[in-house]
């Protein structure tokens, strides 16, 4: 099964990460394009040169501008498995943010486009009734989704009991719940972010230890929630003294 990334700043940050296989097919020379291919070459990633015609029918006529990464993806876990990061942070100070059913991988993007700039130390994703990570959550997230630890797993009702044994407390968000500014986040935090339209599901919101919620008095219901998200990963990380926030 194959991955094909558009887009000249995402196809360059995602090399840039390293480790990854697959091929830069391009069509053009010069430019941008030339860019990516003597990047591309220095880390060892083939380079092919294909017709036009050829990156219009992978990309089902979306602009790809002359170049598209072709990454081999397999089944699982997209960059890791749960117990092995966890086994990894060891530090006082964490945070885990995990989705319960985010579906627009629009709004997943610009999630993990936020949780680069906090340095959040992991995502974790159901493998099931969710985005994935594609070619349109590189895109939103502007490359970002490249650099951050992500995790597929099967279910998350069992994931929070593993991040719990390590020490974490989960906090859910909820329009119920405590406000953010009664709410001691401080240390090692999994923050659980709902659907777009239900929140989260009961047996996800009986795994948390707290329910929080960003205060707010507008006129809609609630906010989106990958602004939500950006809210919360900022309040996490400012009560954990986070440089620069």
């Amino acid at each position: 099964m194959s991955e094909y990334l558009t887009g000249y700043h995402t196809i360059e940050e995602t090399l840039k990460r390293g480790g990854v296989k697959g091929t830069l097919l391009v069509s053009r020379e010069g430019g941008r394009v030339a860019e990516l291919s003597a990047l591309a070459s220095r880390i060892m990633v083939p380079v092919s040169d294909v017709d036009e015609t050829e990156l219009d029918r992978l990309t089902g006529g979306k602009s790809h501008k002359g170049a598209v990464l072709v990454l081999e993806k397999t089944s699982g876990s997209v960059k890791g498995d749960l117990r092995h990061r966890l086994n990894e942070l060891e530090g006082e100070v964490a945070l885990i943010l995990v989705l319960d059913g985010i579906t627009d991988p629009q709004n997943l993007g610009a999630i993990l486009r936020s949780a680069d700039q906090f340095r959040v130390d992991m995502v974790v994703l159901p493998s099931r009734r969710s985005a994935q990570e594609n070619q349109t959550v590189a895109r939103v997230s502007s490359g970002a989704s490249a650099y951050v630890p992500l995790c597929v797993v099967p279910n998350i009702p069992t994931a929070l009991e593993s991040i719990k044994e390590r020490g974490f407390w989960v906090f859910g968000a909820e329009v119920e719940g405590e406000s953010l500014a009664e709410s001691d986040l401080k240390g090692r935090v999994c923050m659980v972010m709902g659907s777009e339209g239900e929140g989260m599901r009961r047996l996800v919101r009986e795994r948390c230890d707290k329910l929080v919620r960003i205060p707010a008095s507008g006129h809609v219901d609630s906010f989106n929630v990958s602004v939500a998200a950006g809210i919360l990963m900022y309040e996490v990380r400012r009560q954990q003294r986070f440089p620069g926030c």
